[in-house]
């Protein structure tokens, strides 16, 4: 599943966080989670969409806001909101 980056709306495969704690970007999960959270593709060396998808990147947002540490459920919650036809 994916979860999505608050700045831009680009998604990115949830696995993708468990890179930044072995490559020792993090120390852990969670701390990943919000590496992602605070700078999003950045965490990973790269530059954001440059043509931010404002709707998806709002839910993510909300999403990161509400369910903190779920990130689970942040991508569960996204790919509902995809299928309803609610994203960009």
């Amino acid at each position: 599943m994916d979860i999505f980056r608050p700045k831009c709306g680009e998604p990115w495969e949830i696995d993708c966080l468990h890179e930044l704690v072995d490559d020792g970007d993090a120390k852990d999960f969670h701390e990943a989670r919000k590496l992602f959270q605070r700078k999003g593709c950045e965490a990973f060396g790269c530059s954001h969409n440059p043509i931010p998808l404002k709707t998806t990147a709002l839910a993510s947002s909300l999403m990161f806001d509400i369910l903190g540490d779920d990130v689970d459920g942040i991508a569960s919650m996204m790919d509902d909101f995809g299928y309803a036809g609610m994203l960009d």
